[in-house]
């Protein structure tokens, strides 16, 4: 009986500890454990995501309506920033973001394009960036109105 049981918690185990449950993290080779793990403030050698707004609102919109927005970014760290993924809250929101290293002060942007097809009345939805900044995730958000295609502006 003992034999079996071994087996079966060793099964068990590696189903636990090799399932993420779907969700997408930072590729660990982008991390650098020395300079964030241990200096959740940083100490001058890690990369810094400051962006000029981390809220959007893009007012009334019609349903039906794409909208976009573009969330500029400064690397203000010490070394280059890599964002390995970008996940909308839903398939109405597509991210774009640079896919290659920005380097110390330099500038770029996230765009997030919305369709508002199906949605109805004020919606918020988030934006999460993983990259290899301390902590590796960093939301954004947008919000709108969205009314019915036959209804008017006041």
């Amino acid at each position: 009986m003992k034999p079996n049981f071994i087996v079966y918690l060793f099964v068990l185990s590696s189903a636990l500890f090799s399932c993420n449950g779907g969700k997408k993290t930072a590729d660990a080779n982008i991390i650098e454990s020395s300079s964030t793990a241990n200096n959740p403030k940083g100490n001058g050698k890690a990369p810094v995501l400051t962006f000029e707004h981390e809220t959007w609102d893009f007012g009334i919109i019609t349903e039906g309506e794409e909208v976009e927005h573009t969330f500029g970014f400064k690397n203000t760290g010490n070394k280059a920033l890599l964002i390995s993924d970008v996940q909308a809250s839903c398939g109405c929101t597509i991210p774009v973001w640079p896919r290659e290293p920005i380097a110390p002060n330099q500038e770029s942007e996230i765009k997030i394009r919305f369709n508002s097809t199906g949605k109805h009345e004020s919606i918020n939805k988030d934006v999460t960036i993983f990259s290899n900044t301390n902590p590796i995730k960093k939301k954004l958000s947008f919000k709108a109105f969205v009314k019915a295609k036959s209804e008017k502006t006041k």
